[in-house]
């Protein structure tokens, strides 16, 4: 295991990379990428918002659009800067690099198959019948079950839990934590004063689509008869709880601390904002956007943004909200109507 050695890369090689055009001259060298406040002589900062271009040192390099140049500044003119900060920053990301091997510490089941291109690391037990492809990372204290597959190219952080039957694929990230294949939470609750509730048993797996990102500390149950599934491209935050036999479309996007109940469906491009929610058996359609705190305990059409609990269309949660908001003014007037209507009648 060793680290990577910091490169220096021109100015003009950095603007190939992102389709720049470049303003001075090509042959600077940079050798960090830098927030604005924290620029420098041989710096590269990705600028979006014109009031941090105060914060930039005056010997700095940035990328941004060409309204953003004058005469003294250079670096790489760009349509779109946010979306070159996040190519930039592949870029310039150092993580650790591995080796290939399987470290001595690790136990490893005679019948595993782990490709000679695959890193195993400290302390990770590998069970029966497992198959690991070529490029897969696990960097250390990592838990797999029988008859897991884990594809080419997936890497998996420390002290992560794969359960039996869990099939993961390409080039999916899992974060350190994550534990993936436990018991789906199925119970016959007893209404009996002398019973116990029921424990159901969960003999499906979990199936992992390729690109996938699994946050740190996210749980995703096994199914009861069949796999709860993980669509391609979807990314998951940490803290996130999905349960048995839900199946998640492609290209979604989960936020931290959301959760999503046994057997319901997600759609494809499906954004759920943090803390959000969805009730058992309910269908989220495609490009469906719920927000942050909001719960679906019904079916969500294709296309809208929710909101609240029980969540609604957003537009209209957000006029309730407002409403809600003047209830002490509308109280107020109605107590002054009474007390006006009531005098008038003492009046008559």
């Amino acid at each position: 295991m060793k680290n990577k050695s910091d490169v220096n890369m021109t100015l003009g090689q950095i603007a190939k990379y992102i389709g720049g055009k470049i303003v001075g001259d090509k042959e600077m060298v940079v050798h960090k990428l830098v927030s604005p406040e924290k620029s420098e002589k041989g710096t590269l900062s990705v600028i979006w918002d014109e009031k941090e271009l105060e914060l930039l040192s005056s010997d700095a390099l940035l990328v941004a659009a060409q309204s953003f140049f004058n005469e003294s500044r250079q670096g790489i003119i760009v349509e779109k800067p946010r979306e070159a900060f996040a190519n930039l920053l592949h870029l310039f990301d150092k993580k650790t690099s591995f080796s290939y091997g399987i470290h001595p510490t690790a136990v490893v089941s005679e019948t595993a198959c782990i490709s000679a291109a695959a890193y195993v690391g400290p302390l990770c037990v590998i069970g029966d019948d497992v198959v690991i492809g070529e490029n897969v990372i696990l960097e250390g204290q990592i838990f797999i079950g029988e008859r897991s597959v884990v594809e080419a190219g997936t890497h998996i952080e420390p002290q992560v839990v794969l359960y039996s039957d869990v099939k993961v694929g390409k080039n999916v990230l899992i974060h350190s934590g994550a534990v993936i294949g436990c018991d789906g939470f199925g119970i016959i609750p007893s209404f009996h004063p002398e019973a116990r509730p029921q424990k159901i048993p969960q003999i499906g797996g979990v199936s992992i689509k390729d690109d996938v990102e699994i946050g740190a500390c996210t749980t995703i149950d096994r199914g009861t008869l069949n796999d709860t599934v993980i669509g391609s491209g979807t990314k998951i935050d940490d803290h996130v709880h999905i349960a048995h036999n839900a199946q998640i479309g492609e290209n979604c996007i989960i936020v931290a601390m959301s959760g999503i109940a046994g057997s319901a469906e997600i759609g494809e491009g499906v954004i759920m904002a943090a803390r959000s929610g969805v009730k058992d058996h309910v269908k989220v359609g495609s490009r469906a956007q719920i927000a942050a705190f909001g719960g679906a305990i019904k079916d969500v059409p294709s296309g809208i943004i929710v909101s609240g609990f029980p969540a609604r269309d957003h537009k209209e949660h957000f006029r309730a909200q407002a409403l809600y908001l003047r209830l002490p003014e509308l109280f107020a007037r109605l107590k002054a109507l009474e007390k006006k209507l009531s005098g008038s009648g003492e009046e008559k």
